[in-house]
């Protein structure tokens, strides 16, 4: 190790410079505390010791002025002191210090104290190089590894600003792969991801270079061409793009056509911002499917027609409240070791009287939305906890029973008096009840979450970060919340055993969450080969068809009792 040594005392300076070159490591020296952090800026020390009595500025004040500036990768510092009391402890270490040498000390404990520091250091830097990691992969959609959602939705305002400033052309298209669900129904998820990466590789082939690609999920992609000459090169580049996804694509004996349909919104145009241009771009997708897909339509005024069909959707959404056709389906979490049910999620579900089932990724975001998902939430949590309380009076109370919270509804300041109402009617425990919160939603209002969650925490109700590893956290402030469990997104363990890229993202994320003393869940866990991935590598829960499809209130309790009583997590 590279070290700092600082202490105004020749004699004091002499016997460390021996002793620490006789075990191995390189010494600067400072005779004060000014010099020291000279020293430390020119020669970034992997270890700091500094004496705490030293002339001109001690060493307390010379450590808090090197942990103004030194932030970032946190090298550890030792104070070097006669004599140790508690108020010099708590001095140092409020003045960022992180360890005591009590003069006279042996090569011995020198030796030890570095050592443990050594251990800090490294600890450190491991969960630095992750976060780092993750930071960069928090940008890519691990299928394609082109721009995810979160991605995307940062380039597009930037874009949009832009284009408006500059008083630039800006297309916007919106492709939408035809029938691919048939692909992943018949063929399995491996082939349909094939068909991403090589469907997104294609596209890529169709654009310039500052074009920008991303994958907004499933099999939606989307592309910004800023700086346009006219709207009718947008759709020349559509068109390219139609042609170029023609040709087949083979795989395991299998050959595939695909085609994709294209909606295009360009801007300037009347009163519309990056929120409208996608939406207006999403409309000219549905309306290009409409004509019979493989082609790509422009937004255009006619198509207002479209916008009132959703409308009119959202309507029925309003209506379904009242008329109770919405319904909760619950999926087990297992204890991957033992198979034992250590929670259960509830589910939202709407069956419409005409249109039949509606599916949640059709009604949610509309929910979200239109605003309508503050108060069906607030039902829906009303209704588990019922559910649950009768589970918990009949005996069967030890699991964690887990309700999704929407953004929406973590922005309402009274969501905890919501909360103790619902407790208070319900009479349900709230240690059984556990509210599971989106890593994107948890970080986009960063301070407001950590108060309401914190008041959460008072009632007693635990907390879980749903869809982990999509969005990007500040793990500090992870550490700081009251959470207990980190559910790793399903689209990483999808891929486990056929992208090595997904194993490593999942190694990392079960380990990280286990280091930060947290309950790991996985999520969409769907074969044996996921299963036995995820045991092998410590996670201690999961979800997924592989181990039980979302079921009814009835048929969950059916399940409990065929078990032994699992202990929660």
């Amino acid at each position: 190790m590279k070290i700092l040594v600082a202490d105004d005392s020749k004699t004091n300076l002499a016997i460390l410079i021996n002793s620490l070159t006789q075990l191995g490591h390189e010494v600067i020296t400072a005779n004060n505390g000014i010099e020291a952090i000279k020293q430390f800026k020119k020669q970034r020390p992997d270890l700091v010791i500094l004496d705490v009595v030293m002339e001109e500025m001690d060493g307390f004040e010379c450590a808090r002025r090197i942990r103004e500036f030194n932030t970032d990768d946190w090298i550890p510092i030792i104070f070097l002191s006669g004599a140790v009391d508690d108020e010099n402890i708590s001095r140092g270490i409020n003045a960022g210090g992180d360890d005591y040498l009590t003069k006279p000390f042996s090569d011995v404990t020198l030796a030890a104290k570095i050592k443990a520091m050594q251990r800090i250091s490294d600890m450190r830097q491991q969960l630095c190089a992750t976060t780092e990691k993750l930071s960069v992969l928090s940008s890519i959609d691990p299928v394609t590894s082109i721009y995810n959602r979160m991605e995307f939705d940062k380039k597009i305002i930037e874009k949009t600003d832009y284009t408006d400033q500059h008083k630039q052309l800006l297309a916007l298209l919106f492709i939408d792969i035809d029938h691919f669900k048939r692909i992943n129904d018949n063929l399995g998820h491996h082939v349909g991801d094939f068909i991403l990466r090589e469907v997104a590789s294609r596209i890529a082939s169709c654009i310039r270079v500052d074009d920008i690609l991303a994958r907004l999920g499933g099999d939606e992609f989307a592309i910004i061409l800023p700086n346009i000459e006219n709207p009718e090169k947008a759709g020349l580049v559509a068109q390219k793009i139609i042609e170029t996804l023609k040709p087949p694509y083979k795989i395991s004996g299998h050959e595939i056509f695909i085609s994709c349909s294209i909606g295009i919104a360009c801007l300037p145009s009347p009163e519309t911002d990056f929120n409208t241009l996608m939406q207006k771009a999403d409309i000219a997708m549905y309306h290009a499917k409409e004509l019979g897909r493989n082609n790509y339509q422009f937004y255009t005024k006619e198509l207002n027609e479209k916008h009132t069909q959703r409308m009119t959707l959202e309507n029925a959404l309003k209506e379904a409240t009242e008329k109770q056709e919405l319904f909760i389906s619950y999926q087990p979490v297992f204890n991957l070791q033992s198979r034992k049910i250590t929670g259960v999620e509830s589910l939202l579900r709407w069956k419409h009287p005409e249109i039949g089932l509606v599916l949640p990724d059709t009604f949610i975001p509309l929910a979200e939305e239109s605003g309508l998902i503050t108060a069906i939430g607030e039902k829906l949590l009303e209704q588990v906890c019922l559910q649950g309380a009768q589970w918990q009076a009949s005996g069967q109370h030890n699991f964690k029973l887990m309700a999704n919270l929407s953004s929406r509804q973590l922005l309402q300041k009274n969501l905890p008096l919501i909360l103790h109402r619902i407790l208070e009617k319900t009479k349900l425990q709230p240690q059984m009840l556990e509210l599971e919160i989106t890593e994107s939603t948890l970080m986009a209002h960063v301070i407001h979450s950590e108060k309401i969650l914190m008041e959460i925490a008072k009632l007693g109700i635990t907390i879980s970060i749903d869809n982990f590893g999509t969005g990007y956290s500040s793990l500090g402030y992870l550490k700081n919340l009251p959470v207990r469990s980190l559910k790793i997104d399903k689209t990483f363990i999808r891929d486990l055993g056929v992208n090595q890229n997904a194993n490593i993202i999942v190694k990392a994320l079960i380990h990280l969450g286990l280091n930060l003393n947290l309950n790991v869940i996985a999520e969409g866990i769907e074969n044996e080969e996921q299963y036995h991935f995820l045991i092998e590598n410590g996670c201690p829960e999961g979800q997924g068809f592989y181990l039980s499809k979302p079921i009814s209130a009835e048929a969950f309790a059916t399940l409990l009792g065929q078990q032994e009583p699992a202990t929660t997590a």
